[in-house]
């Protein structure tokens, strides 16, 4: 500049903050300058001035377009929809061939004739007769042995009264074997009418004469009572039949009729021969029978005529002296007299 104009530092600075710079001139004038005004900040509002208008440009799809776009959308998912379809009726058509596949073949090695039925063997018992089990059995000659059901088959036959237990199997290619677990009679219950009881006190058929035939016979409890009572009554003839076994150990001893079991005496043996009451009470079995043989073999040595001559014999009353009836030495069979020996423990 002609005027060899000079700004200071400081004026720089008071431009770059905004502020009036000073500027000096020669001759020590000076004078200040307004810091300029970027034109974009300049407002153009006024009471006659335009706003300027901001225009937002918005493209317009074609119906057309859009609509073959959503047509391209709509095939492609159902073209997924249908691949995903095809696969599982694929799958299932597969599946459902060989469930078929395996269904016919089983029923045609069921329906075989190789696989029939041409002979059933039963297991020999000694009571219930083959006709009746096979009856029961409900199998006949030329059924289809891989169709029969083994257990509905056992089960019918554990209805037979003689049958405790019966298992069925098939033997391949044509054999039905049945075995049979047959129920023992160890005594006679007389409940209203002789009833076979089993190793459990379970009475299981009405006998008949030939099936009782050789059997004690229990008696004290009715019909009712059982009836009542069936485990409680059960429990007394396993106790009973428990006091026949203990009987049965020592060989020699007079056979028995009868067991009389009494609510509140307990049990008493009844012999065969001469109709002898044993009273035994409840317990001490084993001893009270041990006195019992000993007081026999006293009548043998007397020769008051053995065990057809006892009438009673009281084991029941405990000590040392038993109560013995003899029936008369005088021939008279309706006299007694008392009798008593000492028992040796």
């Amino acid at each position: 500049m002609h005027n060899d104009a000079a700004i200071s530092l400081a004026g720089r600075t008071a431009l770059s903050g905004g502020l009036s710079p000073v500027v000096r001139l020669g001759g020590g004038r000076a004078m200040t300058v307004g810091a300029a005004v970027p034109e974009h900040h300049v407002s153009r509002r006024g009471w006659f001035r335009r706003r300027r208008n901001r225009r937002t440009v918005v493209q317009r799809r074609s119906l057309l377009l859009a609509f073959t776009a959503g047509l391209v959308h709509l095939a492609r998912g159902a073209w997924l929809v249908g691949r995903v379809l095809g696969k599982v009726i694929v799958a299932l058509a597969v599946l459902g061939g060989a469930g078929w596949g395996g269904q016919w073949a089983v029923r045609t090695v069921v329906d075989s004739p190789r696989f029939q039925v041409k002979q059933i063997d039963i297991a020999p018992v000694q009571h219930a007769r083959p006709e009746e089990l096979a009856a029961l059995a409900g199998v006949a000659l030329g059924d289809k042995l891989l169709s029969i059901d083994t257990d509905e088959v056992a089960a019918r036959l554990a209805a037979h009264p003689w049958v405790a237990a019966a298992q069925v199997k098939r033997h391949l290619p044509s054999v039905l074997h049945i075995g049979l677990v047959e129920r023992r009679a160890v005594a006679v219950a007389s409940l209203g009418g002789l009833y076979l009881l089993d190793e459990n006190g379970r009475p299981f058929k009405r006998a008949r004469m030939d099936e009782a035939e050789g059997l004690p016979v229990l008696t004290g409890i009715g019909r009712e009572q059982y009836a009542k009572l069936p485990e409680a009554s059960a429990a007394v003839f396993r106790e009973a039949l428990a006091l026949l076994d203990d009987y049965r150990l020592r060989p020699g001893r007079p056979a028995l009729s009868e067991v009389s079991i009494d609510p509140r005496f307990g049990f008493a043996l009844v012999l065969l021969e001469g109709g002898a009451e044993i009273r035994l009470g409840r317990g001490e079995y084993s001893k009270k029978l041990a006195r019992f043989d000993q007081i026999l073999e006293a009548v043998e040595k007397e020769h008051w005529g053995g065990s057809s001559a006892v009438r009673v014999v009281n084991l029941d009353l405990g000590g040392r002296q038993v109560p013995v009836l003899i029936r008369g030495l005088d021939g008279d069979a309706e006299a007694a007299k008392p009798a008593s020996k000492p028992a040796n423990n």
